[in-house]
């Protein structure tokens, strides 16, 4: 029986987030891109272990869900900080609104896109005549530039909007599906699919390859409250540290914000993260670091999908300087071989 893993705790944990009022100025808050899971396990373990408090800031994380998008409640004020995407950052400042990332530490989209192994397709020059289920909203911009460099037309493409789920695929509605290193696969891996079975179209080989997960806030908080910042850089730094440490530990210390999950489901989840992350800077010992060159591929494929009317000055969407400040130790983490 397949089990999937949101939405399986989706509506207790998002009755939850609902119960909580929005933060008022006063009160610090990180706002997390989803429901609590492992996906999540660094600022929670830091928040958990009061590494946030030692670092200097009283803050709280928050669950976000399908109607509560931290880019909005950060641009609102009503929560301080925010995980997402240099995508986020990139749309949102084009259309006025300051939000600056200010730790970067996935290195790699979240997202891949897979097939069977005997479907035909080994690479994206192979989607003519098949299909493909992506999230829609944004999310399906990544593939559909990667069908543009691998010089596909689009209407030789059947594209489907499918759901937070891998029923769909597994029921061969269509032939490739977008699903995130940390929780779909996982869920493909779970019915019985080994990596070798699988086909995996990599945005990162076409040069469109949209990287995700970062903290992000505005240039009032960093103008007016550096030592926040700071405080948060640091201690998330920590914490995904501690977390890609020891998954199982980290697992444990997630299950106690929200027991739902199963516990194997969420060190994996963890584990995944980490190759998330082990990519780029970070492989020179730079976590958390962001690269320019990085943002400047994500931006080409928003212009090319009229996503952004025009480009932005890229320099204003990032900064390093706090981690520059962070504590050296904490720019390495534990990646596997």
């Amino acid at each position: 029986m397949m089990t999937t893993w949101t939405s399986k705790f989706a509506g207790a944990a998002f009755a939850a987030a609902m119960a909580i009022p929005m933060a008022a100025h006063a009160e610090d808050t990180l706002r997390l891109e989803w429901f609590v899971q492992g996906q999540f396990a660094g600022p929670i373990v830091a928040y958990d272990k009061g590494y946030y408090k030692e670092a200097g800031i009283d803050l709280k994380f928050l669950p976000a869900g399908p109607d509560i998008k931290p880019a909005v409640t950060v641009a609102q004020g009503l929560d301080t900080f925010g995980l997402g995407h240099p995508n986020q950052v990139i749309t949102a400042r084009s259309n006025g609104v300051p939000l600056v990332m200010v730790l970067q530490v996935g290195q790699r989209s979240s997202s891949t896109y897979i097939a069977r192994k005997d479907s035909g397709i080994a690479r994206a020059e192979d989607m003519p005549g098949h299909s493909a289920g992506l999230w829609f909203g944004g999310d399906e911009h990544e593939f559909l530039a990667m069908l543009g460099a691998a010089k596909v037309n689009v209407n030789d493409v059947k594209i489907i909007p499918q759901a937070y789920d891998i029923v769909g695929w597994l029921n061969k509605d269509y032939d490739v599906m977008q699903v995130t290193w940390f929780n779909e696969l996982l869920q493909v891996y779970e019915q019985g699919y080994k990596k070798e079975d699988l086909t995996f179209l990599d945005p990162a080989q076409y040069g469109v390859e949209m990287i995700g997960n970062g903290v992000f806030t505005t240039e009032d908080t960093i103008k007016n409250h550096p030592e926040k910042v700071q405080a948060v850089v640091d201690a998330t730094m920590r914490g995904w540290q501690e977390a890609l440490a020891d998954p199982a530990a980290a697992a444990d210390i997630v299950l106690k914000y929200n027991d739902e999950p199963k516990r194997d489901q969420q060190i994996a989840q963890i584990e995944a993260m980490g190759m998330v992350m082990c990519a780029g800077p970070t492989l020179e010992g730079k976590f958390g670091l962001s690269r320019l060159e990085a943002w400047q591929t994500i931006q080409k494929v928003l212009l090319a999908a009229n996503l952004i009317e025009s480009e932005i000055p890229l320099e204003e969407g990032f900064t390093n300087a706090f981690w520059d400040k962070a504590p050296a130790a904490s720019k390495s983490i534990a990646c596997k071989s």
